[in-house]
């Protein structure tokens, strides 16, 4: 579990160590997990770096709130091919996640599993600066498989 998480921060920061100015991105977002156990909203912050040109890497970290008793958190690191052309572009997305579930009450992660995302995505600019963007992704974990819909705001750097 340490190394997929070393590993997955030096991916991180390699990618970051090659974009260019204006390649980068940070926002938020809001989530929802789908589950047929369990549901809950989340929070999230994100960055983006542009490897080449339309090929990015994102990365991801979100928190879950408690519903019934149970809270999770997620790490994503994901690749996207950026498609479309003008103003609306879209892109498949894929990638790893480390995602942890707690039931006690100081949210402290009990659990940790490692798995895989597979999604869809679009962003709209609504400034030189500023963006909105709508994904939606599978995350394909042992005994927490779940569909997570986020929507947020991404600003350039």
């Amino acid at each position: 579990m340490k190394k997929f998480l070393m590993i997955a921060c030096m991916m991180l920061f390699s990618t970051a160590m090659f974009a260019e100015k204006g390649d980068m991105f940070v926002g938020a977002g809001l989530s929802y997990g789908f589950h047929s156990d369990y549901k809950n909203f989340g929070i999230g912050v994100k960055g983006q770096y542009e490897i080449f040109n339309n090929f990015r890497a994102d990365a991801q970290i979100d928190h879950f709130f408690k519903h019934e008793g149970l809270s999770m958190s997620d790490i994503n690191i994901n690749l996207q091919y950026l498609l479309g052309d003008g103003n609306l572009r879209y892109y498949p997305l894929a990638g790893l996640a480390l995602v942890g579930h707690s039931t006690n009450a100081f949210g402290f992660l009990e659990e940790m599993k490692a798995g895989f995302n597979i999604g869809a995505g679009a962003e709209l600019p609504i400034t030189d600066k500023w963006k909105v963007f709508a994904e939606a992704k599978y995350q394909i974990v042992e005994d927490w498989g779940r569909f997570i819909p986020t929507i947020g705001v991404m600003i350039a750097l």
